[in-house]
């Protein structure tokens, strides 16, 4: 299953990652995030193989997130997870105005 999550959850996230594999879906041409223990991975045509052969346990808690505004990829890499059979994914659209600290949003 898939569940978008507003942005005071997601920087709860992160704080508190409780088990979380979080994934930030960079276009090839930008430069990943600086946050602590992100998976970095390019939302194409070779997500899911790559998602799934990384972590293969389907009850793995996953977020998904890219601070680009307008990016639809989250939401179509957590359909694509949930189609695989994935049961926790969530997912976070967020723009580049979120400004990074060291552990999360201000």
């Amino acid at each position: 299953m898939k569940y978008e999550i507003p942005r005071e959850m997601f920087k709860q996230r992160l704080e508190d990652r409780l088990n979380f594999v979080f994934v930030d879906l960079l276009p090839a041409d930008r430069t990943p995030v600086k946050f602590e223990n992100v998976e970095h991975i390019n939302y194409s045509s070779q997500f899911k193989n790559e998602f799934s052969q990384k972590y293969p346990n389907k009850t793995q808690n996953v977020m998904l997130f890219s601070l680009q505004k307008g990016d639809d990829a989250p939401a179509k890499a957590a359909n694509d997870l949930a189609d695989l059979g994935y049961h926790f994914v969530y997912y976070y659209n967020g723009t580049s105005d979120d400004v990074v600290l060291d552990k999360g949003l201000n």
